[in-house]
């Protein structure tokens, strides 16, 4: 959510809302699916690295389990469990209130 990135988050990172991911996989490297087609090719689709706001957090593998039904390969999908929670208190690099 736009809100949750103001907050902070990882630089450099993309955010997609979970509910509209399976949409936008052409952001992703992924190619709409031909007519007829349920399926993405994503035979040339970037490595994605997800994370939540917090370790317990269903958005990020609700959005994975939809990447995947839809084509994307599961090995170019890396989880982030610990969520901006864990990396804020970790003291990583976050930028904050730039969007």
């Amino acid at each position: 959510m736009v809100d949750d990135r103001v907050k902070g988050t990882i630089p450099g990172s993309i955010g997609i809302p979970y509910t509209e991911v399976a949409m936008r996989m052409d952001e992703l490297g992924c190619k709409k699916p031909a007519a007829g087609s349920t399926k993405w090719d994503c035979s040339k689709a970037k490595k994605v690295y997800a994370f939540c706001n917090r370790p317990v957090c269903p958005q990020s593998p609700m959005a994975m389990a939809d990447m995947t039904r839809d084509g994307f390969h599961a090995t170019k999908i890396y989880y982030y469990r610990g969520g901006m929670l864990d990396w804020d208190a970790l003291g990583l690099t976050t930028i904050k209130g730039e969007f």
